[in-house]
């Protein structure tokens, strides 16, 4: 009987299939996983797996199997592998071979059109079942910035007990991150703007991280714009929206265009500034992921417009009290570590933090 108490009610199912009625070209896949959930009578039809649905549909939207394995965290041979087991469980070709950019033959193009919505579907019905019983969610899959979770990740995840049995967290760069979630791969996503339209997320604010300037201590004494003018930039690469932001406020300093040096790690860019060869635009956070060399290199404010906002998405009227709890979560670990070993860790950072954070540090602040 416990399977009944995991059924999704009757206007739920009717919910849905309205939303079959609106659009019939992707209709199966979500009749397919209603008549499974419901206990539809007689034999029925093994749905493909919704990696490689969502493989596929990665690569439509970027006729590219290398682009779609970025965009998946995936490697070009496993994108090529699912896309020919997609195919081989349909009985047809999806793609035309050899064609640069990749085009869809007509049965890939009448999937593609149809898969959003189908998808969309499934994974929102199959999130209500998930949670129909009232108790506790069994899984909660989420992401973040990696320069996040290397800071907090750990104390988060020792502070969501309540949010669900597990909590798994992966941490990734911007666009990815907001990319793997549109295409639900992750219930809950922290991530900074700008965001896309069309991930249609309700976007509940965290904290903000000032971006910094940092210099070896031989510069000491100076402004930026003449160390910046004088030594190497240390940048971050601009494949991530962190990365080409630093390289704007870099570039208004003066910085060249061709950068000496280039990390997509800030445990390096800082070591390099610390070693002595070069200045680089960082954040205020980033600073905590390599704390002794933050200690050897001077810490520069940018403007107090220039900040990194962020924030909890989640997808619009899904688990709305689940995302409060997880923000509320998130916002707490952030002050203790603020209020704690932040503040021994490198003091200057820490008030730069607190002063763009005002509304979570009141008293401090007055």
């Amino acid at each position: 009987m416990r399977l009944h108490r995991h059924l999704p009610q009757p206007e739920t199912v009717d919910r849905y299939q309205t939303a079959l009625r609106r659009n019939p070209e992707g209709s199966i896949l979500l009749q397919i996983s209603m008549k499974g959930i419901t206990g539809g009578n007689g034999m029925k039809p093994t749905p493909p797996d919704m990696a490689l649905l969502r493989s596929f549909l990665a690569i439509a939207e970027q006729s590219s199997l290398s682009s779609a394995g970025v965009s998946l965290g995936l490697s070009q041979p496993t994108v090529s592998q699912q896309l020919q087991r997609l195919e081989a469980q349909l009985g047809q070709r999806l793609v035309h071979r050899g064609s640069r950019p990749l085009r869809l033959t007509p049965a890939g193009e009448m999937l593609a059109r149809g898969l959003p919505a189908a998808l969309e579907g499934v994974e929102a019905l199959l999130d209500h079942v998930r949670a129909s019983d009232g108790g506790q969610r069994e899984v909660l899959r989420m992401v973040m910035p990696d320069s996040l979770s290397c800071i907090l990740g750990a104390e988060f995840i020792s502070a969501s007990g309540p949010l669900a049995r597990t909590v798994e967290l992966r941490s990734g760069i911007s666009p990815w991150i907001e990319e793997a979630f549109r295409m639900r791969q992750f219930d809950l996503a922290v991530d900074s703007p700008p965001f896309d339209p069309a991930t249609r997320a309700e976007c509940r604010p965290l904290f903000r991280d000032p971006f910094v300037i940092v210099s070896p201590k031989r510069a000491h004494g100076l402004a930026p714009s003449e160390f910046a003018a004088r030594d190497p930039l240390v940048a971050y690469g601009r494949n991530s929206k962190f990365g080409a932001v630093t390289a704007e406020i870099a570039e208004a300093l003066g910085a060249e265009a061709r950068p000496r040096f280039s990390f997509d790690s800030t445990q390096s860019l800082l070591r390099f500034v610390q070693a002595g060869y070069g200045w680089a635009v960082t954040s205020a956070f980033c600073l905590f992921q390599s704390p002794g060399a933050a200690r050897d290199i001077d810490i520069h404010l940018c403007r107090d417009d220039q900040v990194r906002a962020f924030f909890l998405l989640n997808r619009k009227e899904e688990a709305p009290d689940l995302a409060e709890e997880a923000a509320e979560r998130l916002v707490r670990v952030f002050r203790r570590l603020v209020d704690g070993p932040w503040a021994t860790l490198s003091p200057v950072a820490t008030r730069m933090i607190r002063a763009a954070n005002p509304d979570h540090f009141v008293e401090q602040t007055v």
